[in-house]
């Protein structure tokens, strides 16, 4: 009853676990088979004795076969995956080959090694003879080294002279080890070197065979070494001088940035040697160069290295551009971001009141002196990219430096990549006007490029003022107006622009443009330059209501009054302004002569509607001066000191 108990019982665990094995989602992953290989398998050992060394692959731990004998002891007898284990061999005292087997295991895998420790020379008669691995004697055209053990009863010597092949010894006794170092064969046909062991009467012949065949070979036609500029680069031609057929090239790419730099396609050239390849650059948006190793390589030889080096976008970075210093002379750091080389150079204004010290620690360290009483003085330092990208102009970036007694005007807004407007609180004095005029006090600290369009203030369509046009320099003044009247594209515009209108770069300049009478006239820094009578209308409405200037597909976009920004970002005013007013009349020549107004009016002047004077030096809101209080917002400012007049 016992028995039967127990065997059901059995059964019915057996039945839980076969059950269980059904489940599949309790189902463990199979183990990962046994694995076990040894390099090499077999060694031949001088009579002398020596070492004989494995290296172990195993997919776990693994044991040596303790093979007990008098001759050889391993290092190890148990161990892991890459471990190398030492046979250390001692003498042969024996006239016959002794073969000692072992064996490595790693669960139920198992690998074979044999030692074969050549027998001692007869001491009795005459005995030459010598051992190699079968076939190493037969080398590839890379060339290499073959060992050969040698038994002899008395002492021996190597006969024959290659200039490819260099044994290690021409002469010895029983038991030595003699390497030929063999040359590479850059033949097309097998080189043969036949030795001869002697000894006595004995000779024992041995022969190296280099295999030849075809020389493969590869160059890179030009430069190794490219620079690009940081810009996107298609299709850059490498040539190459090789006899590898072009579809068996390949290229490999190493960089620590992965993805910059692609191989295209490889083509055929105008000769049977000449091959082109083909690589693709992107954009290198980032601070530093990048670069990169490409081996070209053949697949049965042939190798040449081909270096890419790309630059960033030169960038030579200040945080402001003017400096306004006191009459006490000083120390000047400023600090720079830079990613290249410059040169720093001083206007000769700079004299000798003015000294450049160095470049140290990211910053430029210059002194200047103390302000004779009554003077003012003014240079510039201009930093030069030493070694632009081939084909570039190199980046300047030039610093103005004032030194004079304390001005009127101490801050000013850096409106570049920036805009503001106003909200007209109140916008009655600016609506429908039969007659005003548009003051700006404007300092552009960036050099555009021809075309480009920078705004003053004003409504896009309607009246604007700006620098800039297709056509014109983008310093010139430019007034636009809604003439009222139709073209073949739309609202025709008035315009009045002349080549007398134009601003200098990183100076400060007073624009003045009047309405009234049917005339808009342009003053720069209290002088006339153009007037014009042509499609000006009766009135101009900028009390707009503010908005964002966005409408749905098909409806017309309502164009509301700004300060910076007209139609799109990239027509913003790079560069800093001051002092904007709104007048609801027409000053004369006379009030815009005078140079002291340029820098501050009375808030209650007659006909002044607004008065934004940019003097808050923080914030980003420009207070209205006047009493409709219709200040500026903005999409946020940059204040920076100056010192004006």
């Amino acid at each position: 009853m016992k028995k039967f108990a127990k065997w059901f019982l059995f059964a019915a665990t057996a039945l839980v676990v076969c059950g269980a094995c059904d489940d599949k989602d309790n189902e463990e992953p199979a183990p990962a088979p046994d694995k076990i290989s040894i390099t090499p398998k077999t060694a031949n050992v001088s009579s002398k004795g020596g070492e004989a060394s494995v290296m172990v692959s195993s997919s776990g731990q693994w044991t040596l076969s303790d093979n007990t004998n008098d001759y050889v002891t391993p290092s190890a007898l148990k161990g892991k995956d890459g471990d190398i284990v030492k046979f250390t061999v001692k003498p042969n005292d024996k006239e016959e080959d002794q073969t000692f087997s072992y064996t490595f295991t790693c669960g139920k895998e198992t690998a074979s090694y044999a030692i074969t420790l050549k027998k001692r020379a007869s001491q009795t008669e005459e005995q030459l003879e010598i051992t190699f691995v079968p076939e190493s004697n037969i080398l590839p055209r890379e060339g290499g080294n073959v060992s050969v053990l040698v038994t002899s009863s008395d002492e021996w010597t190597l006969e024959g002279s290659h200039t490819f092949v260099h044994p290690s010894a021409t002469s010895g006794s029983d038991g030595a080890e003699v390497t030929f170092a063999v040359d590479p064969n850059e033949t097309e046909e097998d080189k043969v070197a036949d030795y001869v062991f002697k000894m006595g009467s004995k000779n024992v012949p041995f022969q190296i065979t280099v295999k030849g065949g075809v020389i493969y070979t590869l160059e890179i036609v030009g430069e190794k070494e490219l620079k690009f500029a940081y810009t996107k680069q298609e299709k850059i031609a490498v040539t190459l001088n090789t006899n590898v057929p072009y579809r068996d090239l390949a290229a490999e790419i190493t960089s620590t940035e992965e993805g910059w730099l692609t191989k295209g396609v490889t083509v055929q050239g105008a000769t049977e040697t000449e091959v082109i390849m083909y690589f693709d650059l992107t954009q290198n948006d980032g601070f530093d160069p990048r670069e990169a190793s490409v081996k070209i390589t053949g697949p049965k030889g042939g190798e040449d290295i081909l270096k890419i080096k790309q630059m960033p976008q030169s960038q030579i970075s200040v945080e402001e551009l003017s400096y306004y210093l006191e009459t006490t002379g000083a120390v000047l750091e400023i600090p720079v971001k830079a990613n290249v080389a410059f040169d720093v150079k001083l206007s000769e204004s700079a004299g000798t009141w003015f000294a450049y010290n160095g470049f140290t620690d990211s910053k430029l360290k210059f002194t200047y002196q103390d302000l004779p009483e009554g003077t003012i003085r003014s240079c510039t330092a201009t930093l030069t990219e030493k070694e632009p990208a081939a084909g570039a102009q190199p980046l300047t970036v030039v610093l103005m430096f004032s030194q004079k007694p304390k001005g009127m005007i101490t801050t000013a807004v850096n409106m570049t990549g920036t805009r503001a407007w106003p909200a007209w609180n109140d916008p009655t004095p600016v609506t429908n006007m039969t007659a005003f005029t548009l003051e700006a006090l404007v300092n552009p600290t960036v050099s555009r490029t021809s075309g480009s369009l920078s705004t003053i203030m004003g409504i896009e369509g309607k009246f604007l003022v700006r620098l800039g046009d297709v056509g014109i320099p983008w310093n010139q003044v430019q007034v636009c107006w809604d003439s009222g009247r139709q073209g073949t594209w739309g609202p025709v515009e008035g315009k009045l622009s002349n080549s007398d209108m134009k601003v200098n770069l990183n100076e400060w300049t007073h624009i003045a443009v009047t309405f009234g009478d049917g005339a808009v006239k342009v003053f720069i820094n209290g002088v006339e330059k153009g007037s014009t009578t042509t499609d000006v209308p009766a009135t101009v409405n900028f009390g707009v209501a503010h908005n964002d200037e966005q409408a749905p597909s098909g409806q017309q976009i309502t164009r509301c009054f700004w300060v910076g920004y007209s139609y799109e970002p990239a027509r913003d005013f790079r560069g800093m302004m001051s002092e904007l007013r709104i007048w609801n009349r027409a000053l004369t020549a006379t009030e815009l002569a005078e140079e002291g107004r340029r820098y501050d009016v009375d808030t209650k002047a007659d006909g002044l509607v607004t008065y934004w004077k940019f003097d808050e030096g923080q914030g980003d809101v420009v207070k209205d001066h006047t009493s409709y209080r219709n200040d500026l917002a903005s999409d946020g400012l940059k204040w920076e000191p100056v010192s004006l007049p």
